[in-house]
């Protein structure tokens, strides 16, 4: 699958979904490494002005998710949902700025789960947080 398909499968599927809520689109994807971003609302701070870990940590899952979702087919994910069982952020430095990217790579990709990691940056370029996220792919449905 081409690189414009990836990313178009991928912004599909979030529309009406929490992502699109939270302001997070994808920017671009290939088998195993997406990148998506956030575009900074007043919104996403908390009390200090600063981008509250809650975004930082949606960021991170939703980029991690559609990296695993680029080495599955739709219909092994219908039949074999995947969904996150470990969510590890480390918050590096406070986010700032007026958009964060992310990055995520699968790092191994099993029959039962699959592991990432994520480095999140500012719109200077420097490293806010670090994720490693591990998702588990669920049994066949019953009926499928």
């Amino acid at each position: 699958m081409e690189e414009g398909d990836l990313v178009e499968r991928l912004r599909a599927w979030a529309r009406g979904r929490y992502w699109e809520l939270v302001g997070i689109e994808t920017v671009a994807a290939e088998p195993g490494r997406v990148v998506n971003r956030v575009r900074l609302r007043e919104d996403h701070l908390n009390y200090n002005d600063v981008v509250h870990g809650g975004v930082i940590s949606s960021l991170i899952d939703s980029v991690a998710g559609g990296a695993v979702r680029t080495l599955r087919e739709e219909s092994e994910i219908r039949q074999r949902p995947h969904a996150t069982s470990d969510l590890h952020v480390s918050y590096l430095a406070p986010a700032r700025g007026t958009e964060l990217v992310a990055e995520a790579k699968v790092v191994k990709m099993g029959r039962t789960a699959a592991f990432t990691q994520v480095e999140v940056r500012d719109d200077s370029g420097r490293v806010v947080a670090l994720g490693l996220v591990t998702f588990v792919i669920g049994g066949r449905r019953e009926g499928g």
